[in-house]
């Protein structure tokens, strides 16, 4: 797998190579043949090794090739969205699905939600909407360190209920380091805080709508192929926006009042280095307010839609989150952007540049998990647990919170999502409760890494800033860990038990 590479306007530059990789330390032809080989050594044995259960052939493979996804995925052997094309062409070989069958869960509709949020955010970034957000809210919050790590940690959560949290991170740090540039040199823990505040900002703020991070799109995706209710965008605000607003805080006050005491005492020149970015912008360009009125119209449908069904079926029935997402990227390729060199509002040399791999990755997921549930597999899982349908549903809520938010410090979040959702489906089943009781803090656990730099980019990103240590990183994010954990159980067993 080749490093990824990003650049910022402040001469920051780093790679990242695969985290199963970068944990063991340098890369080596060796570690990576192993990547590769253990485990699809490991799908062939225990294909062998389920020959005495129920199973038949079909569910054998499937067992075999979700180990060997698995394993890939964890590992990072291959590109992990290389690794979610594996059902398209072991499915049909194996006989466990026809090519057809494989193929459709790639197209499920939540993958074109999706699309569409990433359509709408490389307008944004194209014509830098986001930064002017992002400074005309930092330009009024004064000098105290304190309110400025606070106002970059808003800014940041709000961005990344939309933008992806890494381009929302390298926008938000570059920023950070032109402030820390031309501030006090010697102001203890401000740049310790405002990078860190800015990493985790960006995680939190991810899990507050179904399009801030992949794994909300994941869950909802796998419920609904499972034939639960849909998770709709403003339903998942009801459960993902006050995990957000209430870790926030949370995050702010043990950076700043705990972990690393801020002086509150007024810092000089940062404020003023802000309302300098803010006031070279210039006035709002055309384009800009055009993509914001497109921005906020689509996510006033998105809050509105199930009013909208209520009151106008017969106009508003059919409409859902992705039509609104698809319509409103649409509508950005076709509006003018108002400037001299002409062409639309978003083109699609800026639409190539989205992340692509990610929707793949989706799809590779809703695949495995659909064959994992049509040949029999959740099923033998399930009955491996009946044994444990006297325990308390809060204490099995609370282990597997603890695995996916440790787990996610060394491997990618989406993938994480996809391997064990259908894996939790099946426990839940056997335990005899509800599937959501374990699904819904699989999935916002998988948001909660904040101790390694390898945990997810925004940490990878800031980390590479010179400006935090591993030390640092790691202090602050074990006690985040912790108190992530203590609130996404608290907030599950109220809100799913």
């Amino acid at each position: 797998m080749s490093s990824h590479r990003w650049r910022l306007g402040c001469r920051l530059s780093f790679s990242l190579k695969p985290r199963f990789l970068r944990c063991v330390g340098p890369v080596t032809a060796t570690r990576r043949s192993f990547a590769f080989w253990l485990p699809l050594v490991a799908a062939g044995a225990l294909y062998g090794a389920t020959s005495a259960t129920s199973l038949e052939h079909d569910g054998r493979a499937t067992i075999a090739i979700a180990v060997l996804m698995g394993g890939w995925w964890l590992a990072e052997a291959l590109p992990l969205a290389a690794t979610a094309l594996l059902p398209l062409a072991a499915f049909p070989l194996f006989g466990i699905a026809s090519p057809a069958q494989a193929a459709a869960p790639y197209a499920h509709k939540l993958i074109f939600l999706f699309l569409g949020g990433f359509l709408i955010a490389a307008a944004m970034e194209r014509w830098e909407l986001h930064r002017r957000i992002a400074l005309e809210a930092l330009a009024r919050v004064g000098s105290s360190p304190p309110k400025i790590v606070a106002a970059f940690m808003g800014v940041t959560a709000f961005l990344s209920l939309w933008v992806s949290n890494t381009a929302t991170a390298l926008m938000m740090l570059s920023i950070a380091t032109s402030v820390l540039a031309v501030s006090e040199k010697k102001r203890e823990n401000f740049g310790v805080c405002l990078v860190l505040g800015i990493a985790y900002a960006a995680s939190i703020g991810g899990m507050g709508s179904l399009i801030g991070t992949p794994p909300n799109a994941i869950l909802a995706a796998f419920v609904e192929q499972g034939g639960g209710n849909p998770i709709s965008f403003s339903g998942w605000l009801g459960v993902g926006l006050p995990i957000a607003v209430v870790l926030l805080p949370i995050c702010w006050c043990m950076l700043t009042k705990m972990v690393f005491p801020l002086d509150p005492k007024p810092l000089s020149g940062g404020a003023a280095h802000i309302e300098r970015e803010r006031r070279e912008l210039g006035p709002m360009r055309s384009a800009e307010r055009r993509v914001l009125v497109v921005f906020c119209l689509v996510a006033a449908a998105w809050c509105l839609r199930p009013w909208l069904h209520q009151a106008w079926p017969e106009y508003f029935g059919g409409l859902d989150d992705t039509v609104i997402a698809i319509l409103g990227a649409l509508v950005l390729f076709a509006i003018p952007s108002g400037v001299k060199s002409g062409g639309a509002v978003l083109d699609w040399k800026s639409a190539e540049r989205i992340p692509w791999g990610v929707l793949l990755l989706f799809g590779g997921g809703l695949s495995l998990a659909a064959a994992i549930t049509s040949t029999g597999v959740a099923d033998l899982i399930g009955a491996q647990f009946t044994g444990l349908r006297g325990m308390h549903p809060t204490v099995l809520v609370t282990l597997v919170t603890w695995m996916i938010v440790f787990l996610t410090e060394i491997t990618s979040n989406t993938a994480t999502t996809a391997a064990f959702l259908p894996i939790f489906s099946a426990v839940a089943d056997g335990v005899g409760i509800a599937p959501m009781v374990l699904l819904l803090p699989t999935t916002l656990a998988a948001s909660c890494a904040f101790m390694m730099p390898v945990a997810t980019p925004p940490n990878a990103i800031v980390f590479a800033s010179g400006l935090v240590t591993m030390r640092q990183m790691f202090r602050a994010g074990f006690w985040l860990n912790l108190i992530s954990i203590v609130v996404i159980v608290a907030w599950t067993s109220w809100v799913v038990l």
